[in-house]
């Protein structure tokens, strides 16, 4: 069965961090939750078999997460809580991976999958 996928359906995974923010427990918790959401929706949509171009867009942005989540994780195991140049620079990977997944879908308002 056929589902329409809107920017709305990816919003969920917003990550509740802000450049200059501490990175905390609970930022990597909010980010693990973002990242579980968007990897199932991603595995879920790419099975369907989705175009090349959104699959492509899909898949950066998957990884983008993971690596948002991945530098949070040392952040936050390392205790230091701060790290501006390394939370910063995934940050600004997954808002640029954001950013064309969402002009894509914008672009065609919705996709049936």
């Amino acid at each position: 069965m056929a589902k329409n996928l809107t920017i709305k359906d990816l919003q969920p995974m917003a990550l509740g961090y802000e450049e200059g923010q501490d990175v905390t427990p609970e930022v990597l918790k909010r980010a693990e939750r973002a990242y579980q959401y968007f990897h199932n929706k991603y595995l879920e949509l790419v099975a369907s078999g989705v175009d090349k171009e959104l699959r492509d867009l899909l898949i950066f942005h998957d990884a983008s997460l993971e690596d948002f989540v991945g530098r949070v994780r040392q952040v936050v195991k390392s205790g230091y809580y701060y790290d501006s140049m390394g939370v910063f620079s995934v940050y600004l990977e997954y808002n640029d991976t954001y950013a064309e997944l969402r002009d894509y879908l914008n672009s065609r308002r919705s996709i049936d999958v």
